[in-house]
């Protein structure tokens, strides 16, 4: 005999009559962008990272059938040509992934990106409640455009213990000491990047007195490359490195090499590495399958795989199903907390960058 459906009983066949429906409905949709990205292009631009660029070629090792371009380029070179190209209605990157402050604090602004959220498709990477801190998930307050999959603790600060015979640096007071007048360098502090990382962090614990003493008194060094700015801390030319590219320290590390040069024990910051669709992407569906990809479990696990064999710190991930790798757990802020650290890679930082380049330009232009 036919028994009818009610109360409690129904709301739960409802529910699962829901549930299965949306996940036609997703998986139609998957399916659908696969078969359109088929033979599309994916132009990507990098940071320039031996771990970046090795996760675009898993990408397409997993991905055949997309053509990927790959660019590595330090974001405060590849932003400018950016803005420049959009200016002039040249629309050639569909998706950019690096540390996000040139990506906040420049393009973001000029209406550079497409919002990233539309490009979702995925469950696990649009539910929020897999990622860690989804209120912190975003750089900006703008919108859903720049999504940093991992924002760890950092400083690229380093000591060339050789280069100055018998003296040590403690803490960030050291820095002025009168031994190290023109042997510090960084990078041009006119635009975010490893070395305003650094400095802002200097901002927020020392104040504007320290950062003037500093870019003031000691007489910096300013290289705009950051293989240069490694190379000029590893043979000694310069004792102390604000910034840089700390995978070629790693590098000489592994080597064996380079055993005087040490972290300095200075205040962390927060880096955030994000990824964003850029505005009018050529590609869509290709690039679609890269967002869900790179932002799915397993992208982020071949990240973080990846990321700690050639790095020191950050092999982390703000998904709450993705493990930091064993070496790296100092990398981890403390997720509860993360408004305790300076965040250069998102608004919230934005402000002690300009301190930083504000202070710098005072200084430069009085040479």
């Amino acid at each position: 005999m036919f028994k009818p459906v009610t109360g409690a009983a129904f709301l739960f066949a409802a529910a699962l009559a829901t549930g299965s429906a949306a996940a036609q409905d997703w998986q139609k949709e998957w399916a659908d962008t696969l078969a359109r990205a088929k033979g599309q292009e994916l132009n990507l631009a990098v940071h320039s990272y031996e771990a970046h660029e090795a996760v675009a070629r898993e990408f397409q090792k997993k991905f055949p059938d997309i053509k990927v371009n790959v660019t590595p380029s330090t974001p405060s070179t590849f932003a400018p040509r950016v803005i420049t190209e959009q200016r002039n209605g040249i629309f050639a990157w569909d998706s950019w992934w690096a540390s996000t402050a040139n990506m906040n604090n420049l393009v973001l602004p000029l209406d550079g990106f497409d919002k990233i959220t539309d490009y979702f498709i995925l469950p696990e990477v649009k539910e929020p409640s897999n990622w860690r801190r989804p209120d912190m998930l975003y750089t900006s307050e703008r919108g859903p455009y720049i999504l940093m999959a991992a924002q760890y603790a950092e400083s690229t600060a380093y000591f060339n213990k050789a280069a100055v015979k018998g003296l040590e640096v403690k803490d960030v007071d050291d820095l002025l000491n009168p031994k190290l007048k023109g042997l510090i360098v960084t990078e041009d502090a006119t635009k975010p990047n490893a070395g305003t990382y650094v400095l802002s962090s200097f901002v927020k614990t020392r104040g504007e007195g320290f950062m003037r003493r500093l870019l003031g008194e000691m007489n910096p060094v300013y290289i705009s490359n950051q293989r240069q700015i490694a190379d000029t801390l590893i043979r000694g030319d310069a004792a102390v490195m604000l910034g840089g590219n700390p995978e070629y320290v790693n590098q000489c590390w592994k080597a064996g090499a380079c055993r005087d040069i040490i972290r300095l024990p200075v205040q962390k910051y927060l880096l955030g590495r994000g990824v964003a669709v850029m505005k009018n992407a050529p590609h869509k569906d290709a690039t679609k399958v890269w967002v869900n990809w790179l932002l799915s479990k397993d992208g982020q696990e071949t990240y973080v795989k990846l990321w700690a064999a050639t790095n020191e710190v950050g092999a982390v991930s703000m998904r709450k199903d993705v493990a930091a790798d064993p070496h790296h757990l100092d990398s981890e802020p403390d997720y509860a907390n993360m408004e305790k650290f300076g965040r250069p890679s998102t608004d919230a930082g934005a402000r002690d960058l300009e301190v930083v380049s504000n202070i710098y330009k005072e200084y430069r232009d009085k040479k």
